[in-house]
């Protein structure tokens, strides 16, 4: 864990020191701070124990015990440099349709993303980024006899971590003269730390002063890691998507 940060902590350090060829530029500094309400499904699976998740909206929100979300971005014109990292803690608990299958789950996730874009043509950028992931997960499976009445507990837990290299195009244009739209894919992966991972974002943006504005959006967010074998495999298959609201603040 503290190897894989270390190496984004450097990728976004050397980052944002670089600026190659455009010191004389004026750097435009925008912090973001938001909300997301995200609906989770896929596949969870610690050694033998494998469970289906299907975690709506409304069920995040009841689960979520703690969640944090902010963005910070460096801009001239040409170059940008992007900090974005999100924590939430969920815990929740599902019965099987016959009641004899109990399995609860608390899961601490962190993500820790450093991108550097290019702008190709005004409305346009390419990225390439770093993404650092990081779970902390405990599961609880109960299984009830339902001719005997006796129950079998199984406990399992892994705090996996991993960083995956993602490149991406971001499209940004004005609508009006104080609303713009956003436009963002990523795609990584490749097997370095996960098979594969993802996201999209999709954003409006409304300037209520020349310094502060508000946005909204949807956000999906996907991944696919596995690790070992046997007793120590561990995969996590899950998608995270829903809407997202917050300010920002550019100075």
């Amino acid at each position: 864990m503290k190897r894989h940060l270390a190496t984004l902590c450097l990728f976004v350090g050397a980052a944002l020191a670089a600026r190659p060829g455009v010191a004389e530029e004026a750097w435009t500094h925008t912090l973001f701070v938001y909300g997301m309400g995200a609906a989770i499904d896929g596949k969870t699976q610690l050694g033998p124990l494998a469970v289906d998740v299907d975690v709506s909206i409304s069920d995040v929100f009841d689960a979520l015990e703690f969640g944090a979300m902010a963005a910070y971005r460096v801009d001239n014109g040409t170059w940008s440099y992007t900090v974005d990292a999100t924590f939430m803690a969920l815990g929740g608990a599902s019965k099987t349709e016959g009641g004899n299958v109990l399995g609860k789950l608390d899961v601490d996730q962190m993500t820790l993303m450093g991108t550097v874009g290019r702008r190709l043509t005004p409305n346009l950028e390419a990225l390439f980024s770093l993404g650092y992931f990081d779970l902390s997960t405990k599961l609880l499976v109960k299984t009830t006899n339902p001719i005997t009445g006796e129950t079998t507990t199984r406990r399992a837990g892994k705090d996996p971590s991993w960083v995956d290299p993602m490149v991406g195009l971001q499209f940004s244009a004005p609508l009006g003269e104080r609303w713009r739209f956003g436009l963002r894919g990523d795609v990584g992966g490749f097997g370095v730390g996960s098979d594969l991972s993802y996201q999209a974002l999709a954003s409006f943006r409304w300037a209520a002063s020349d310094n502060v504005g508000l946005f909204f959006g949807y956000r999906l967010i996907s991944f696919d890691y596995e690790s070992g074998k046997d007793l120590k495999y561990e995969r996590y298959d899950l998608t995270e998507q829903g809407p997202l609201a917050g300010f920002s603040w550019t100075f």
